[in-house]
């Protein structure tokens, strides 16, 4: 039986970075970047109005209530007319570029507009409401890192940076097969010595959450020769996920199919709790993770060990989820031979975080889950937690 950090360790180890791909801007929301960025232009391109407003020279403006005659408008999206005389103004809308002599920008609100000419009613200082070329991005700058998710923010940059095409990590296909004799599909009828078969599901939304790709086969009974022909038929795929068969029952048999022929197992034990049967090996050349088969097991197993590899195929720059320190509502105890992950829910208690229990911590309790928004890590060598003391916490819902 191996640590968490081993077993991911051996697991990430064994997965090669997809290779890229030139896509649309459009379609690259959620997707990984395979290059560096860097920007070929400044942004904004020229100086320009922050305010619907008047260009001005400051020094036209050494006391409120000035009057300047307008020279002449810029709208948004026009170039100046050029140069303006002194003791005058240009009416400018937002966006519009900085004519050449101007120093500051009066915003309308502080301005009174009469007869072709405008009183300001206050004393700017230079550079005021005007945005400089260069002031978000200069020309050279490193835009955004190899590895970066693209969120909405990011292809707004990129639109600015005129990128029609982005350079993207490919996304991995990742092959489902849940096992058991015990479960059934959403299509077929559920009888009394049949439980639904969650992981199916569940597992098919982690994988597309994370931007790859899933192919669902379906469940694969208890026999070699069921689970060997999901295998067959997972060929096309980078990474195999099973759910259930790898524990100690005389119907496990997901252990013993991953060992035939060329196939491998690099190991079946992780020291935590819960998920603690888990085989990692590779089949017909593909890495394949057998995760436990209760529905609790299976997310925590899937976050700590799949997650990552699935993150590294695209090209991610961090594969686990993000840690933080949160003061405990509760007492919490842990088995003290190896970490316990319990379901949490994480909020904000005046100025610093806390948690407190999901309820019911079994193995089987997928609501747990659906409650949380984050693991509770009781470590090893701690039985208990106490009330009010700091506990580590993994967030994989941003919920707070």
């Amino acid at each position: 039986m191996i640590t968490i950090e081993k077993a991911r360790e051996t697991i990430v180890s064994r997965i090669t970075p997809l290779p890229s791909e030139k896509i649309p801007l459009e379609q690259a929301l959620g997707r990984y970047l395979a290059e560096d960025i860097v920007s070929q232009m400044d942004i904004p391109s020229w100086n320009n109005s922050a305010m619907d407003g008047y260009a001005v020279r400051v020094t036209d403006i050494p006391h409120a209530g000035v009057r300047l005659g307008i020279a002449y408008e810029i709208p948004a999206g026009s170039l100046p007319q050029g140069p303006f005389p002194e003791g005058s103004a240009v009416k400018i809308m937002t966006g519009a570029p900085v004519p050449p002599g101007a120093d500051a920008v009066v915003k309308r609100e502080d301005t009174i507009e009469s007869e072709g000419a405008v009183t300001v009613n206050i004393v700017p200082k230079k550079s005021d409401h005007i945005r400089f070329a260069g002031e978000d991005i200069a020309k050279g700058d490193l835009i955004l890192q190899k590895g970066t998710l693209l969120e909405a923010a990011h292809i707004g940059l990129l639109a600015s940076l005129r990128r029609v095409m982005v350079l993207c990590s490919q996304r991995p296909t990742v092959a489902i097969i849940a096992t058991g004799n015990e479960v059934a599909d959403l299509d077929e009828e559920l009888t009394e010595n049949k439980i639904p078969s969650s992981n199916s599901s569940t597992l098919t939304s982690l994988v597309r959450q994370l931007g790859a790709i899933p192919l669902y086969l379906g469940i694969a009974r208890d026999t070699k020769a069921g689970l060997r022909d999901k295998f067959e038929q997972a060929s096309r795929a980078d990474l195999i996920l099973t759910s259930g068969g790898v524990s100690m029952g005389d119907y496990d048999v997901v252990r013993d199919v991953m060992t035939e022929g060329a196939n491998s197992v690099e190991f079946w034990q992780v020291r935590m709790k819960p998920g603690k049967p888990l085989a990692f090996g590779i089949i017909n050349g593909i890495p394949a993770i057998g995760l436990p088969g209760n529905p609790v097991s299976t997310m925590t197993s899937f976050d700590q060990f799949a997650r990552p590899a699935i993150l590294k195929f695209m090209g991610a720059q961090t594969l686990t989820l993000p840690r933080l320190k949160a003061r405990l509502l509760e007492a919490v105890r842990g088995p003290g031979d190896r970490p316990h992950y319990l379901r949490g829910i994480l909020k904000r208690c005046g100025d610093e975080l806390c948690v407190v229990s999901t309820g019911p911590q079994g193995s089987g309790i997928l609501s747990s889950m659906a409650r949380g928004n984050c693991y509770m890590i009781v470590p090893e060598g701690h039985r208990t937690l106490e009330q009010g003391d700091l506990i580590e916490c993994e967030v994989f819902h941003a919920s707070w």
